[in-house]
């Protein structure tokens, strides 16, 4: 990459399965008009927010995952029980999942970032600057190239990805592992003193 590697090492945990709750359509569109999400899908205001699916709470839904036409996230009680429901709630602000049914899901919690981080690549990441809300929208590329930047690590532990993941360090990584738990997805990060995508300079991400 041509920039000093740092040795610390972060894995990126999210939703490798294409089977993303939907939300329900008129809870989208009251959570729009109210400007606590925009139409790009960024969340205008970052507080808790409850959840309603236009869909029964499924086995094949990955533990990490998000509500497919925003950024708010869902996991499940295994996954947090793993990570710890304190360190969660230090990050994320934690609300309710509701079914197609207005049930109460007892398996998954909603989470939003309290501040959300960017894992990042080369020059050919997509970056675009939302019109209407103003939010940072970046995809880094290519892919299996993504690394994080050391000076922006929020904390050692876990924190949340602007790629609707959780970054975590090593330790906790292994532990994921050895629990056993299916459908994660998992990206190695490495941590580099600078970014290399040109972008360092024309804004703070």
């Amino acid at each position: 990459m041509g920039n000093i590697m740092i040795k610390k090492v972060f894995y990126q945990l999210s939703d490798p399965t294409q089977n993303v709750p939907e939300g329900d359509d008129a809870w989208l569109e009251k959570i729009k008009k109210e400007e606590i999400i925009c139409d790009c899908w960024s969340i205008i205001k970052p507080k808790v927010i409850d959840v309603f699916l236009n869909d029964t709470i499924k086995k094949g839904f990955a533990p990490i995952s998000y509500v497919r036409g925003t950024f708010i996230g869902m996991l499940h009680k295994d996954i947090v029980s793993l990570l710890g429901l304190q360190n969660i709630e230090n990050i994320y602000y934690v609300g309710k999942v509701y079914d197609i049914n207005k049930n109460l899901s007892k398996e998954y919690i909603s989470v939003v970032p309290k501040v959300s981080f960017f894992v990042r690549g080369g020059k050919e990441s997509n970056f675009r600057i939302c019109e209407k809300c103003g939010a940072v929208s970046y995809f880094p590329l290519p892919l299996n190239s993504w690394y994080i930047i050391d000076k922006s690590i929020p904390n050692p532990i876990l924190f949340p990805s602007a790629l609707a993941g959780i970054i975590v360090n090593e330790e906790i990584y292994k532990k994921i592992k050895k629990s056993g738990i299916k459908r994660i997805g998992y990206e190695k990060l490495p941590v580099l003193k600078e970014a290399i995508d040109g972008l360092s300079l024309t804004i703070d991400i």
